[in-house]
């Protein structure tokens, strides 16, 4: 059995243990700070006498350290020590998410059924939807619950204090049940070390969200991990401030402004590309017409190839690309079955699918390989 020392030692970074099992790559420990993969909490990161420890998992109750060709034996005193940084961060990270879910939980009553904690994205599912405003709603109120410093305590209670208390978990536990207590906040089942006050979390920042399995899952950061996001945005905005002589209550007219320029040149160059290529098409006729064009929109390929069709006689076709990258096609044709032609291409390497009147793919072959081909 590997006693948890970073449950009740949250804060200690280094520590004394002996080796009680151990094989070629992995080592247990009679008690560790490390915090192994559990939770959806990543593990902690650190040394071993030295030698970095490359992954921490737990199995029943023994607390296994990955450390590649170690040279250790069972019976071996050791010096430990993790990554505290990363440590206080994750701790940082899960104390703010604790906060998030339980006020979700209190205003809509929607369970926190999926979470994760990773080096670099933190995530969190409801099974419930939850409205842009609704969530600019709740990070305000995470961010209040975080600057009135609030203890949070982590305990075990005993079986009949347990049965009375209203508290979260994403699943049944059987055993002891170990609870974390954001006062005010939140009451849940947690299995990781988290911060001894709310105001340690530092700040909350909600990310990004999407549509997940009926509810919504949401991405965020907080404490040093929210302060990194935020200051490479301002930074960003601070480059296209002095790019687009702008500030920050004008920055976004100055990109949609730009925007709308972008699609009115790109539609201006499409228009000049088709007469273009209109003008070619109609200098074209033969049995099979075949144009070459370094670059082209899919929607103006698909219409030459619809007004070549009305002058071959057997396949009309337009290749984009070059002889370098392969090349991007569509063909048709008025009198043939175009499946034959794909089946043809698909067996000299090409890529592609369609009906019987039109295919379209990818082909890496020379432009006068791909004219002997379908000629």
């Amino acid at each position: 059995m590997s006693i948890r020392t970073y449950e009740k030692y949250p804060y200690k970074t280094s520590f004394e243990a002996e080796v009680i099992e151990c094989d070629q790559d992995h080592i247990i420990l009679d008690n560790t700070i490390f915090f192994p993969e559990a939770g959806g909490q990543c593990a902690d990161r650190g040394f071993i006498e030295g030698k970095k420890v490359t992954d921490v998992q737990e199995e029943g109750d023994m607390i296994i350290h990955e450390i590649k060709n170690h040279p250790f034996h069972v019976g071996d005193h050791v010096h430990g020590q993790i990554d505290w940084d990363f440590r206080f961060s994750n701790m940082q990270c899960h104390s703010g998410e604790h906060i998030f879910s339980g006020i979700v939980h209190k205003k809509y009553g929607y369970d926190n059924v999926g979470f994760h904690l990773g080096v670099h994205e933190m995530t969190v599912d409801f099974n419930g939807p939850i409205s842009d405003e609704a969530l600019k709603e709740i990070e305000v109120e995470v961010n209040k619950a975080i600057y009135q410093n609030k203890t949070i305590t982590c305990f075990y209670p005993d079986r009949k204090t347990l049965e009375t208390l209203d508290y979260r978990s994403k699943k049944e536990i059987k055993g002891d049940v170990r609870l974390v207590d954001i006062e005010g906040y939140d009451l849940c089942a947690c299995c990781a070390p988290h911060v001894k006050s709310t105001g340690e979390i530092g700040m909350m920042k909600i990310i990004s969200h999407m549509n997940y399995k009926g509810g919504i899952r949401v991405f965020l950061e907080c404490g040093i991990r929210a302060f990194n996001y935020i200051r490479k945005d301002y930074e960003n905005a601070q480059s296209l401030y002095g790019m687009l002589s702008a500030n920050q209550e004008s920055l976004v007219k100055h990109v949609k402004n730009l925007q709308d320029k972008n699609i009115r040149l790109e539609s201006e160059i499409r228009k000049v590309q088709s007469d273009a290529l209109s003008e070619k098409i109609s200098h074209c006729e033969g049995e099979s017409i075949l144009l070459f064009e370094e670059q082209m929109e899919t929607p103006i390929q698909r219409e030459a190839v619809n007004k070549l069709k009305k002058k071959a006689t057997r396949y009309a076709g337009v290749f984009v690309g070059n002889d370098q990258r392969g090349y991007r096609y569509i063909l048709s044709s008025a009198s043939l079955d175009m499946k034959e032609l794909l089946d043809k291409l698909v067996s000299h390497g090409g890529k592609g699918g369609g009906s019987s009147e039109m295919i379209q793919g990818f082909i890496s072959c020379k432009q006068e390989e791909i004219k002997t081909l379908i000629d």
